[in-house]
Order: structure tokens, then sequence, then C-alpha cells
């Protein structure tokens, strides 16, 4: 029986799509332009040790042809420490330490959301908006489009908007019982305000009126706000995961 961690990367791995996927002998190789560690990395979720040498040198020639970053995505499971170990070896940096948490019961709250717009598909607006509060290059844009409208599973997308000012944003995507909650951000000015807070009861409630009980979402462990905000939501952290790098 595979571990909760396994579902989750699979789960995780649909709801964030990269624009090109390859499976080799049970490592998952994803690429997407360069945006986000998530999508341009190599994910050794199966066989994490099997022809080590002979892989390595594929995923190295592949990403160095694409000119991409060579990055290893690693879990705390005890079936990926030969390779991390191995990675080290190699001079591959460890680096953003990564807390994946799962709430095993949504419940509804009493609160009432004001100023929130969900919708059930991405709106150029709600992308475009997005990029603005995460401060992320315009070049991007087209890759970012391309990428969540890959997204197979249905979505919940939520915006706060204040006074027609966008404060803040989210996403869920739901699958075999878990929603998934991605890209939370508030805007600068706006935050400490329970914003966040919001916006995940709001995604988590539409799930759960879709029979949805369960979320979960990823935190780098130096956000001390988020991991608290996650901890009085009623997340607990179910294994972490990080990225090794290629040192120049």
């Amino acid at each position: 029986m595979k571990s909760k961690m396994f579902k989750i990367e699979e789960l995780s791995i649909n709801a964030w799509p990269a624009l090109s996927t390859l499976i080799y002998d049970g490592w998952i190789i994803r690429m997407a332009n360069g945006y986000s560690k998530r999508a341009n990395s190599i994910n050794p979720l199966y066989k994490f040790y099997h022809n080590f040498n002979e892989k390595l040198v594929f995923c190295e020639t592949l990403f160095l042809k694409h000119s991409l970053p060579i990055i290893f995505k690693i879990t705390s499971n005890q079936e990926h420490d030969e390779i991390d170990i191995e990675l080290e070896k190699q001079l591959y940096e460890k680096i953003d330490l990564t807390s994946v948490q799962i709430n095993n019961n949504i419940i509804h709250s009493e609160n009432k959301f004001d100023n929130i717009i969900i919708e059930s598909y991405f709106t150029n607006e709600w992308i475009n908006n997005f990029i603005i509060l995460s401060k992320i290059e315009n070049k991007l844009t087209n890759t970012i489009t391309r990428m969540l409208n890959l997204i197979q599973s249905e979505v919940i997308v939520v915006s706060k908007i204040i006074n027609n000012k966008f404060i803040g944003c989210a996403f869920g995507v739901m699958e075999d019982g878990y929603v998934g909650i991605f890209d939370l951000v508030i805007d600068e000015k706006n935050r400490n305000n329970g914003f966040a807070t919001e916006i995940i009861n709001v995604i988590s409630e539409k799930a759960l009126d879709k029979g949805i009980k369960k979320s979960y979402l990823q935190v780098v462990t130096t956000n001390t706000p988020a991991m608290n905000l996650y901890k009085k939501l009623g997340f607990k952290e179910e294994y972490k995961y990080w990225y090794r790098i290629k040192s120049p």
C-alpha cells in the first residue's frame, strides 16, 4: 500500500502541470520554461535508486539542453534517503525546505465572506493580477496561462476585491477526495487582515459542498506567519520536501 506521501505528490503534480512531462524509469521529469521549481524539476518518485548514475546523466543533459538549472525534488520519506545522500555527494545543494500539510476534516465556518469572487476557471484578469501581486516577470505570463489551462480537474478560483482593487487570490484543485490549495497571495499593504484565512475557508467550503472533506497545501518552513496560520486552520504536517540544485 502506498504511503500518503505518494498520494499527495501525485495529486500535486496533476494540480500543477508542467508544459512538458517525461517519465523515465520511474522518475518524473517536468519542464515549464523555468517557471517554478515544482514544474521544472526531476521527481524521482519511484524506482528511487535503480540505475542512478545513468539516469542522472540523462537528466543533466536534458536540462542543460533546455537551458534550465538542474533541480531534483526530494521528499522526507525514507525511500528517498539514498538518492538524497547521493545527490549531496554530487554537490547538489539543499534548498527551500517545504512542509506539506493536510487538513483531514474540512468544516463549514460561520463567517460571512465579503468582497469575494469565486469562479470555476482562470480568467485573464485573475492571471494578470496574480502575476502583479506575486511580482512575477511579465514574460512568463504565457507560460503561466498555459500551465493553468492544462489543469484537468475541477478548480475553484478565488479573488478578494475591495473597492475595485485586487487584494488577494488563490485557487483550489479538486481530485480524489482532496482539494489542493495553491498560489495564495495577498497584497503587501493588506496583510494581517484575515484575508488569507478568508480565501482558504472559501476554497475549503466550496470543496466541502462538492463532498470533499480533505485539503492540502505546501508552505516553505521559513515562512513563519503562514506556518502559524495553517496550524490555526487545522492543518498538520504530513511530510516535507526540498530541492537539490546543482552547484555551479
